[in-house]
């Protein structure tokens, strides 16, 4: 039996077969699948399907998937946890998660996280092809990547733009702004800071003495391991996948990293938390 089908369209197009973007779904009920299938059967897409999150990991991480349409709760994984997944995989795909979105603080959760956007269930057909065609990227010329990858979580525009157009004032609170937009880039460089703010490498240095007492590699590890707190107490990501979320090249250099600032392993912090010991 197939872990997983491809579903070609009944309908004739002129678009070659290579040009079509490929989407992915996700979703546990059959007749789900099949619904959503028939509604996209006259569009120019390439159909996959799958009935749960572990079937759908496989598939990304084996063919390029321009736009995944998961359900909000899969056996295993919650849509949180799938795309803290595909982005510690570094998979460029656009996300769509279908759930109730009564619950505003889960659909946050749910977009910070890196989701294009949700729908509620269930799925009506004209408002479920027009959130297709906003969230599938156009052409391969304009796919530059994942929204997972490059706005999770939710990127402000001062990541998106490098240099500090407006002048923006050099204050502790603009300083760790900057840090918790690009912690996930493993290549992150002090320049890019100093650059970011149009001040000097040497003033940078004193600025960080000055505000935090640490030095730039000291107080981005800091924000790292911060975050790598969150993940190993509210997902169950395995602890490579946690490094690399978080910017450590390596989950040795995490390990090293956390071990020095909580006096025990990454695994034993996560063992103490969920076992609620003191």
């Amino acid at each position: 039996m197939r872990k997983y089908r491809t579903i070609p369209p009944l309908a004739e197009h002129s678009r070659p077969d290579l040009n079509k973007r490929k989407i992915l779904i996700i979703d546990h009920d059959t007749r789900v699948l099949s619904t959503l299938v028939e509604f996209l059967r006259d569009e120019p897409y390439d159909v996959l399907t799958a009935e749960n999150a572990k079937e759908g990991l496989k598939i990304l991480r084996r063919k390029k998937i321009n736009l995944v349409i998961a359900e909000m709760y899969m056996a295993g994984l919650d849509g949180v946890a799938f795309l803290e997944r595909v982005a510690a995989d570094n998979i460029q795909t656009n996300v769509l998660i279908m759930g109730s979105v009564l619950f505003m603080e889960v659909t946050k959760k749910i977009i910070t996280a890196g989701a294009v956007g949700v729908l509620d269930k269930p799925i009506v057909k004209d408002k479920f092809l027009a959130e297709v065609k906003n969230c599938i990227p156009l052409n391969e010329e304009g796919y530059s990547g994942s929204r997972v990858r490059e706005a999770l979580p939710a990127q402000p525009k001062s990541f998106q733009q490098p240099l500090n157009a407006g002048r923006e004032q050099v204050s502790p609170e603009a300083l760790e702004s900057f840090l918790e937009e690009r912690y996930r880039d493993p290549g992150l460089k002090f320049e890019e800071l100093a650059h970011h703010f149009q001040i000097t490498p040497p003033h940078c240095h004193v600025l960080f003495r000055k505000f935090f007492n640490k030095i730039f590699s000291e107080k981005l590890r800091e924000v790292r391991i911060s975050h790598a707190e969150h993940f190993l107490t509210g997902s169950s990501l395995l602890i490579d996948e946690i490094a690399r979320l978080c910017g450590f090249n390596s989950s040795s250099c995490f390990c090293k990293a956390f071990k020095r600032i909580h006096g025990i392993s990454a695994t034993q912090y996560r063992k103490k938390v969920w076992h609620g010991e003191s």
